[in-house]
């Protein structure tokens, strides 16, 4: 293995709901919804703790997990303890070992239209087999995986391992960005478990599978993953759902107020997947976007300032004046500095927004 200690990575500091992140604007928790599928009434509940708790908004993440921002901290940095609970109580805290670790992103849309396979299940029984091994602990709290149902969605968001649909009983095990073996859809979780704890194994202080010396050949990958045209999610009524962008992926206590109890899915596209039942002219109303030509899908921000000490403009009144000015067809992200948060994995224009507040 070569030795990489005269240049170590940064250190891991992925938030997570035990060990926030202390930003400008207070402590940042993250709130992970393996597959964005999230407990019935959850979404409700987390918000109703924001309120109490932090700024009051929910706010979405590009890996279908959702954050709250603003959270009151006590001398020690730590978040209240009835804060914790009232997650945990909303059914996002299983494990406290490994709540960093349960980054899955699947296909929103999966046995509700199109797609190969239904990968639903596979969500849950990757999520429980990798709570339930010990050593995924130690996984960094970026590493992700993926859960594609053959439409092409999800493989594409740069995951460390993934497991691709090729038809309703085969899925491809991705490593990184190659090829790994296919297996049958019942054994695609066993697969994507042994080859974590692989990771595990290998990795040093690496954070993804790309960054090993044979980029995944160490855990069986082989040629590179076919190349797939980038995604683009399907927003308005469609067959068996209703489909809405969250602008710059906040979800206020008002917008959280008009939100079903039941099948709500949190899309890596900061949208939801909604019941098909749901009256869509109050979403509009409240704020969200169910319109496939809404300008907010092509413009997309940072937290900017005064949440975040590094950046220097307000990103999100940037994005505001984006979005009232004729739009373009490339998508528009805005940061406040150059490390460039929450891009996203597609090609898009970086603008940094260098002006005061």
């Amino acid at each position: 293995m070569t030795d990489r200690s005269a240049d170590p990575l940064p250190p891991d500091r992925c938030p997570g709901l035990l060990r926030p992140h202390l930003a400008a604007d207070g402590a940042l928790v993250r709130v992970r919804a393996p597959g964005g599928r999230l407990p019935d009434h959850g979404l409700r509940r987390l918000s109703a703790a924001a309120a109490r708790f932090a700024d009051g908004d929910l706010h979405l993440t590009s890996r279908g997990n959702i954050q709250i921002r603003g959270v009151f901290v006590d001398e020690c940095g730590g978040v209240p303890e009835r804060l914790v609970t009232a997650v945990a109580d909303a059914g996002f805290l299983p494990s406290a070992s490994h709540e960093r670790v349960r980054n899955v992103v699947a296909s929103p849309l999966s046995g509700i239209t199109g797609g190969l396979a239904d990968v639903r299940p596979l969500v849950a029984e990757l999520d429980a087999a990798v709570c339930s091994e010990p050593g995924l602990a130690d996984l960094p709290g970026r590493f992700l995986f993926a859960i594609d149902d053959g439409r092409g969605d999800v493989t594409g968001l740069r995951c460390d391992l993934s497991a691709t649909a090729l038809d309703a009983e085969r899925m491809r095990i991705g490593i990184g960005g190659l090829s790994g073996p296919v297996v049958p859809i019942t054994g695609a979780v066993r697969a994507l478990v042994d080859a974590a704890v692989r990771f595990v194994e290998v990795r040093e202080t690496l954070w993804h599978v790309r960054q090993l010396p044979g980029e995944g050949r160490e855990l069986g990958g082989v040629a590179p993953l076919p190349r797939l045209a980038p995604y683009r999610m399907p927003y308005g009524v469609l067959d068996g759902a209703v489909s809405v962008l969250v602008p710059l992926g906040i979800i206020t206590p008002a917008m959280a107020s008009v939100l079903p109890d039941r099948g709500v899915i949190v899309t890596p596209w900061r949208g939801l997947v909604l019941p098909p039942d749901v009256d869509v002219d109050a979403l509009a109303d409240a704020g969200f976007e169910p319109a496939e030509n809404s300008p907010w899908s092509r413009v997309s921000a940072c937290t900017g300032a005064p949440r975040c000490s590094l950046a220097r403009s307000d990103t999100r009144e940037a994005a505001r004046r984006t979005v009232a000015e004729p739009s373009s067809s490339r998508h528009v992200h805005i940061v406040g500095c150059e490390r460039a948060c929450g891009a996203p994995p597609f090609p898009h224009t970086l603008v940094v927004a260098r002006s005061p507040m």
